[in-house]
């Protein structure tokens, strides 16, 4: 079984068909979902949803969810201190641009997104994407915290060249967009 952290599908703002985004995903061979939706969905069309999808382990983010639902929960950047988890198995994870940002989540973070590596819509601030030798020196630094790269990821080759560089994973929302 592949490791949840491995291909991270993040949904965009905005949703038409959660279901049919969802199976999309999948079949682009996402290993997780993240909701990261802008209006978060109703408790009810929340759990139909996770019911249909039984066994997909998917994350909430924390913008919009304040409290643990699903598999886990994303936290944005800069790194905060979580709550207690509600089981020691719940999945934390955290946002990050640096090598500082990295350490304050290491000791507590699941997983850490670490990026943008490629220019990205979705972060149009972003002006300088980082390095990917970013990516082997955080490996060194923290050999067993998966390390999820983010930002502009989109392609195969892309996907290729993060986990050369050291990540374990990657996290994005329109490579999942194409099915």
């Amino acid at each position: 079984m592949r490791p949840y952290w491995e291909a991270m599908a993040i949904t965009p703002w905005e949703v038409e068909d959660l279901d049919r985004w969802t199976e999309g995903a999948l079949k682009r061979g996402a290993t997780s979902v993240i909701l990261r939706l802008r209006y978060p969905p109703t408790m009810v069309d929340l759990w139909g949803w996770a019911r249909r999808w039984e066994g997909l382990f998917w994350i909430v983010h924390a913008r919009w969810a304040t409290q643990p639902f699903g598999y886990g929960m994303h936290f944005p950047a800069p790194p905060i201190s979580p709550p207690p988890r509600p089981d020691p198995a719940y999945a934390y994870g955290q946002s990050c641009h640096s090598v500082e940002e990295v350490a304050l989540a290491a000791p507590w973070a699941s997983y850490v997104w670490i990026g943008s590596f490629f220019p990205t819509p979705s972060h149009p601030h972003v002006h300088s994407p980082l390095p990917l030798s970013l990516l082997s020196t955080l490996r060194t630094l923290y050999p067993t915290l998966p390390l999820v790269a983010v930002g502009g990821i989109d392609s195969e080759e892309k996907i290729e060249q993060i986990r050369i560089a050291g990540a374990g994973g990657f996290a994005a929302i329109r490579y999942f967009l194409r099915v």
